[in-house]
């Protein structure tokens, strides 16, 4: 078979009740010239022979049953056997507008093929109604400067401010095979998508903003991380895109203030939920303690209410610094 211009890639793991609207919604797609690789990673309800049941009268659609290996495994598994130039994700909670890969590849034709384009998403609140939710924006729609041409992370890193939204775009896949991203194989979701995130927007010469809704993401929990059962996932996942930044060279200020903005609320999640653990609270110590005090606090992008994360636990170090100065002095 001649290799299809997309791939796209479906980790599912017990998520039955909303597996098919997303199915359907790939299949409702203007675009037509894609194949889809559904990896059941060993669901545990009705998922796996819904996806049997689907793939069996859909020849574009492919099931691959493995053993429970974490979102981060599943999308690597299917990463490994995705034929088409570009590969994007769906999340199997999610569904998709019905022209999103058209404005997607039509973008990525008429630019030069470029390493990647991405575009907005509805966030769908409440995100388990049934017929009954709202459809708002995402917060970037309107406010990526570059629309339609390429440009780098350094130009206009606006991505970072808002949630990873990594399905919300395609990506070539010789870009990632190139550069060696792939998601790191966390177990569970693990928020896989932050490093994910960073690897790609940081590496490529060339991103494309399509600056249209094309995506529709369920928001549970919203503005919550009482979801998290093992709160160093969220550290974890900031010092994990640190260290990309670190071992990329990466200096570039706008891509810094972006990246200590994401690290500011994710502490300040920490803060709200965890504050009582003594391990969330070094966490975050050594979280601030990795971002340039002065950049955060002159930032006309970052909140004040993130500057006030930022500025309670500098104090928490400078404290601590005096006093060891005291005994010592």
């Amino acid at each position: 078979m001649t290799n299809p211009s997309l791939s796209i890639l479906i980790p599912v793991y017990n998520v039955e009740p909303y597996l098919r609207q997303c199915l359907e919604s790939i299949v409702a797609q203007a675009f037509e010239d894609y194949e889809v690789l559904c990896v059941d990673d060993g669901s545990t309800d009705g998922s796996g022979a819904l996806l049997d049941e689907f793939c069996a009268l859909n020849e574009r659609f492919v099931v691959l049953h493995k053993e429970n290996g974490g979102y981060g495994a599943a999308v690597n598994y299917a990463l490994d056997r995705a034929r088409g130039e570009y590969v994007g994700i769906v999340e199997p909670d999610d569904y998709l507008v019905p022209n999103a890969y058209e404005l997607l590849m039509d973008a990525a034709r008429q630019t030069g093929s470029p390493d990647i384009v991405k575009g907005a998403y509805w966030r769908v609140l409440p995100a388990d109604a049934d017929g009954k939710c709202a459809l708002l924006p995402a917060n970037y729609l309107h406010c990526v400067e570059k629309v339609g041409a390429p440009f780098t992370l350094k130009d206009d890193a606006e991505f970072l401010y808002h949630h990873p939204s990594i399905w919300s775009a395609v990506y070539r896949k010789d870009f990632l095979v190139g550069k060696g991203i792939r998601m790191r194989e966390i177990p569970g979701a693990g928020w896989a998508d932050n490093p994910f995130l960073i690897e790609t927007l940081a590496q490529a010469k060339s991103i494309v903003y399509v600056d249209e809704p094309v995506y529709c993401y369920r928001e549970f929990n919203v503005g919550s991380s009482s979801n998290v059962k093992d709160p160093s996932i969220i550290w974890n996942r900031w010092f994990d895109m640190d260290e990309i930044l670190a071992n990329l060279g990466i200096s570039d200020p706008k891509i810094l203030e972006g990246h200590y903005n994401r690290g500011l609320y994710y502490a300040h999640m920490l803060e709200e939920e965890f504050g009582d653990d003594p391990v969330a609270r070094q966490a975050i110590t050594n979280m601030v303690k990795r971002m340039d005090y002065n950049a955060v606090t002159r930032s006309s992008k970052i909140g004040v209410d993130l500057k006030e994360v930022m500025r309670r636990n500098t104090g928490v170090v400078r404290r601590a610094l005096c006093k060891v100065l005291r005994v010592f002095g």
